[in-house]
């Protein structure tokens, strides 16, 4: 595969995982980056709950040409969310 074909390859690939981050509000919210190495996305940042982390890696091994997803997303939920329900 010559150079060119791979950086378009991997300029694609990232384009793709990028979206997949972005078209879904619950993800786009939080603080997600992303790395991209032979076709295996690293992910890492912070986001407020566990159904997030969950969702983000989801939503990014369902790109066409990701082979593995490492999620490395820290759980920090928000003061809202943190604090528990109160009784009145």
């Amino acid at each position: 595969m010559s150079q060119h074909i791979a950086f378009d390859h991997a300029h694609q690939l990232s384009e793709l995982v990028k979206h997949a981050i972005s078209t879904s509000s619950l993800i786009a919210n939080q603080n997600v980056q992303y790395k991209i190495e032979q076709e295996q996305v690293f992910l890492t940042g912070i986001v407020s709950s566990y159904y997030v982390k969950q969702l983000a890696q989801e939503s990014v091994s369902r790109v066409d040409g990701v082979r593995q997803v490492h999620n490395r997303l820290t759980v920090e939920p928000t003061q809202n969310e943190a604090e528990p329900l109160s009784s009145h």
